[in-house]
């Protein structure tokens, strides 16, 4: 799966900036109530899990003239978008951070309007894995950046100091989840080396889902640029070393030397945060914080 383009990235931050000056946001919090209102959304609370439902879903979701069985049977659905409707369903049982995500995650796909074939099954294209893939990682990114005001955070977030203290300043003020608001630092702040690592705990079981205990790998793009990308092993082991079994806050830190791409060492600065859930592990090049 090829990573999102520069021109697609462009465009889906002009139809954010247009959504966020349209509905009248002028400062944080970005709230979808409002969004939905002024675009005339309907979203709805239902059992995504629910049997009879899903039935009815399938007779309404169609890719390329094929009922949408398989997505259905095998992912667990947190939302689901009808365009011809004007509408979005969102799992009632989630917590109310992943209710936010989902809706914004939505919403998007709605916002953009390549996607609308898609959802309406006009196109051989929807048959392919790697094109829903690439639809779902587009969604993600307007999602984010919907949520954040676009450039409204990344304007605050560059004055500060890259840290915790800053970080739950920010969550605080746009009234986001910790986990999604250190995910926006990384990528949309400061152009330095920065990266955040999102794990199961040593002392908690892995969930099923997840592959390894290294949940997301968040890298800065500076970070990518200079260094290519982290050792997933070397890092955990490190993290697992460092890190106190509390009930939360911070539970760990340490620093680590890691070569660029050019054969050259760099001092590193970790410090992990427990949010009774996952470690979130914010890396930062030592003298940036």
């Amino acid at each position: 799966m090829k990573a999102m383009d520069e021109k697609t990235r462009l465009t889906i931050d002009k139809i954010v900036a247009k959504t966020v000056q349209q509905v009248g946001f002028k400062q944080p919090p970005i709230l979808i109530d409002p969004i939905l209102q002024e675009l005339e959304v309907n979203r709805n609370f239902v059992d995504l899990e629910d049997a009879n439902l899903l039935g009815k879903v399938k007779n309404i979701l169609r890719i390329g003239g094929a009922i949408l069985v398989n997505i259905l049977e095998k992912i667990k659905l947190e939302g689901l978008w009808f365009p011809k409707e004007e509408t979005i369903l969102v799992q009632k049982s989630l917590p109310g951070p992943k209710i936010d995500w989902a809706s914004f995650h939505e919403l998007n796909h709605g916002l953009l309007p390549w996607h609308r074939p898609y959802f309406l099954g006009d196109t051989a294209q929807t048959l392919d894995p790697d094109f829903q893939e690439m639809l779902e990682n587009e969604a993600n990114y307007g999602a984010s950046a919907l949520m954040f005001g676009g450039l409204m955070f990344t304007k605050e977030a560059v004055d500060t100091l890259p840290g915790w203290k800053s970080i739950k300043m920010l969550q605080k003020r746009y009234k986001k989840s910790l986990v999604t608001t250190t995910r926006r630092y990384v990528g949309f702040s400061h152009s330095i080396p920065m990266s955040l690592v999102i794990s199961t705990p040593w002392w908690m079981e892995k969930p099923e889902e997840q592959n390894d205990r290294i949940r997301h790998l968040v890298l800065s793009d500076q970070f990518r640029r200079e260094f290519g990308n982290i050792n997933r092993e070397g890092i955990l082991n490190l993290i697992d070393k460092y890190a106190s079994m509390r009930k939360g806050g911070i539970v760990g830190e340490f620093q680590f030397r890691m070569k660029d791409l050019n054969g050259n060492f760099h001092e590193f600065h970790a410090e992990s945060f427990f949010n009774v859930h996952y470690l979130l592990t914010l890396i930062t090049l030592k003298g940036q914080n």
